[in-house]
């Protein structure tokens, strides 16, 4: 077994059975996403359920994984090796993580080739780089972190806490300033906003007041999702709005900072939501982080998660038939 997170299961096919195929599974909270590569060309993809084991049964995560690798339609004679961005795990994680252990157990019992695992943000940052060089990736989805290799292959990371913590930039945090700034109008003890009457629209009651039991109630909101109507918000120029997508930035920005300050990358690569589809947030990171390193260049990684993720376990799986 592989530490730091990574899993091979060793001596169950090698290149000489005739295994071309390298699968890839970008894992997420509400749906996965699956391809295979053959000499390096994307031959098939599919989608199946969620993979965050920290929301549903590990048991459950990896029927669906499974499920996902059927529809892909690959024989399975032809497949040498899964890699899996794993939506759960934490690269900088100090103590031994029983939940990740478990997926990774089953994982092994359900699936007849090797399985590499790694969180989703390292597989990105591997799409970013290849593995050949240092880079810097920042993630800014639902949830917000950024993570960094440098030339000596170490990693750090930052950012990353969850929800309870803040995650600071992120669809969470912009989403939940945006309340507190339209509950805090409407209470009369912060500047009015545009969002004090698009809060309540937004999830579909009446009146503020209405929001309790939806906020608190069976099943919980995606709140993350008011995130997007505090973007809608700022391009009317709605002042709090534009001050809650400055400050989601600039979050960002002091992860991108201590990252490229730890790597010497020159390269900065952007993911989710908040980056890549959020022009304001953007444009202010890629504005500080020029201001601040000069030439460094600010992309989102080339390849998709899941392709990343079949690429490594291709490196990986390589790397092991020569180095048992």
């Amino acid at each position: 077994m592989e530490t730091n997170g990574d899993e091979r299961r060793p001596g169950r096919v090698s290149p000489a059975d005739g295994r071309t195929v390298f699968l890839g599974a970008d894992g997420g909270g509400t749906g996965t996403a699956l391809c295979a590569l053959e000499g390096g060309r994307r031959i098939a993809s599919a989608r199946t359920g969620p993979l965050n084991y920290r929301f549903i049964p590990a048991a459950e995560a990896v029927r669906n994984l499974a499920e996902g690798v059927a529809a892909l339609g690959v024989a399975p004679e032809r497949i040498a090796a899964l890699g899996v961005a794993d939506p759960a795990l934490d690269d900088a994680a100090e103590a031994d993580d029983a939940e990740a252990a478990r997926f990774r157990a089953l994982l092994e019992a359900a699936l007849p080739f090797p399985v590499f695992v790694r969180s989703d943000a390292r597989m990105a940052l591997f799409g970013l780089t290849g593995g050949t060089g240092p880079g810097v990736l920042v993630v800014a989805g639902t949830g917000a972190m950024g993570i960094a290799e440098d030339a000596r292959g170490r990693v750090q990371v930052a950012g990353g806490w969850g929800r309870l913590a803040g995650d600071g930039g992120s669809g969470y945090f912009i989403a939940t300033e945006g309340i507190r700034a339209a509950l805090g109008a409407f209470e009369g003890v912060s500047p009015p906003t545009a969002l004090t009457g698009a809060l309540p629209a937004f999830f579909g009651v009446p009146t503020l007041r209405a929001l309790i039991p939806v906020f608190y109630g069976t099943p919980a909101p995606d709140v993350a999702s008011f995130a997007t109507e505090v973007a809608r918000c700022a391009e009317a120029d709605d002042a709090e709005s534009l001050r809650i997508l400055d400050e989601a930035a600039r979050h960002l920005v002091a992860y991108a900072d201590r990252l490229v300050r730890f790597s010497g990358a020159r390269t900065v690569g952007i993911y989710g939501g908040v980056l890549l589809g959020n022009r304001r947030v953007r444009e202010r990171f890629e504005a500080a982080l020029r201001e601040r390193f000069g030439d460094v260049a600010v992309t989102p990684p080339p390849v998709p998660p899941e392709e990343a993720a079949a690429r490594y376990a291709e490196r990986r799986f390589k790397e092991g038939t020569k180095h048992p």
